[in-house]
């Protein structure tokens, strides 16, 4: 669009996470911020000295690199006038000014996007209980929103995915950067059907400070946040405040008083957020709220049993599976027993890319024929 490279000459002029609601009020137009001289911007009386330097610092000829960039790639710059920017972050007085996107960012629109928060070191329940709730909600019709990382976020994206639903991950660092590269083959799998995102330009490197900036956005775009297994001091708190902050709602999955591991999220609970036993209990609130927008036909309502541990019982002989679980996740079934098996192997075995023995794996435990070990081993369950 004939603005885009002056949102992005005003973002990396001012930094990801800015506080932009009084500039924009000044200047709606960058391209008119950006003719405007120093005096007149002075005058206006909404910037420090620090940022009029860093405005007059920064070239236009560093937003059309970017745009170059994302053309090269298949990304897109979605920017506050396009009609695809998720309408959520409108009212965000920190709103990102540029969203850099892999995918299909419109898959928000007229949807219910729900953030899935917690731990990057999840228990095996834990695990579960994300992959279920979000595999139900993006039955129902909801879009999974999460961070990407490793533990609870990956286990909501891959239930999404599982179910064949939406999902968007919002990125701590910019598109194209070298980061966690074994969730690379998800991210891609997000982009194909969904949408990766990140308000960081491309190829610009995470750090401490960048993760607490994107969390706004996980919130930002959903119309409530659940957060499973977190502990007191744990990032995805983070999201639950910004997201109270925002007029959001806030759910939280119980877990026992005696692991500190679950401290945070309970907490929450005794502050007033919602106890979540099923993914009904999200989806009726919005049900209610959004008529339409969600379809609850299909909601089991429940969640998959507690792991058992080795040695409880003899692991069942094999069931056959649904047809409808597809020839990836028959080729996996038929290589799983009682000894526990890494998915690096049954890549080996199967012939399949990483990204293909994930999905099958989840969707063989969303189905109850699959359980994790222990080093991230499976069985049948």
């Amino acid at each position: 669009m004939k603005n885009d490279k002056y949102w992005i000459w005003l973002s990396s002029a001012l930094g990801a996470g800015a506080r932009t609601d009084e500039i924009l009020g000044a200047y709606p137009d960058p391209e008119q911020l950006y003719l405007a001289g120093r005096t007149e911007r002075t005058v206006s009386g909404v910037f420090t000295k620090a940022r009029l330097d860093r405005l007059e610092a920064e070239k236009l000829s560093g937003a059309e690199r970017i745009l170059e960039i994302c053309e090269k790639n298949g990304w897109r710059a979605v920017t506050p006038e396009n009609p695809d920017y998720p309408a959520d972050l409108l009212g965000l007085t920190d709103m990102p000014l540029v969203l850099y996107v892999d995918g299909d960012i419109a898959c928000l629109k007229g949807k219910i996007g729900i953030g899935v928060v917690g731990t990057r070191q999840p228990t095996y329940d834990s695990t579960a209980i994300a992959k279920q709730l979000s595999s139900d909600m993006a039955k129902c019709g909801a879009v999974i929103v999460s961070g990407g990382a490793l533990g609870i976020d990956s286990a909501a994206h891959e239930g999404a995915l599982a179910a064949g639903g939406k999902t968007v991950c919002v990125l701590g660092c910019g598109l194209g950067t070298k980061y966690l590269m074994q969730n690379e083959p998800m991210r891609r799998e997000i982009a194909s059907s969904g949408a990766v995102v990140s308000e960081f330009p491309p190829l610009s490197e995470a750090s401490m400070r960048t993760f607490p900036i994107r969390n706004r956005i996980i919130s930002g775009m959903s119309k409530g946040v659940l957060v499973v297994e977190a502990g007191e001091k744990s990032g995805s708190l983070i999201t639950a405040n910004c997201a109270l902050n925002q007029g959001k709602e806030v759910f939280a999955v119980p877990g026992s008083i005696l692991t500190s591991s679950y401290k945070g999220a309970n907490t929450l609970i005794r502050d007033g957020a919602a106890a979540v036993t099923c993914a009904d209990d999200i989806l009726r609130v919005f049900d209610g709220i959004y008529p339409g927008a969600l379809d609850l036909s299909g909601n089991s309502g429940k969640l998959p049993e507690a792991r058992r541990r080795r040695g409880d019982k003899k692991i069942n002989s094999k069931r056959p599976l649904p047809p409808d679980f597809g020839e990836d996740a028959a080729k996996i079934y038929s290589l799983l027993g009682i000894e526990p098996v890494h998915p690096d192997e049954l890549c080996a075995a199967a012939g399949l890319s990483p990204s293909k023995v994930s999905a099958a794996l989840t969707k063989l435990e969303l189905g109850g024929f699959a359980e994790q070990t222990e080093g991230k081993n499976y069985i049948l369950s």
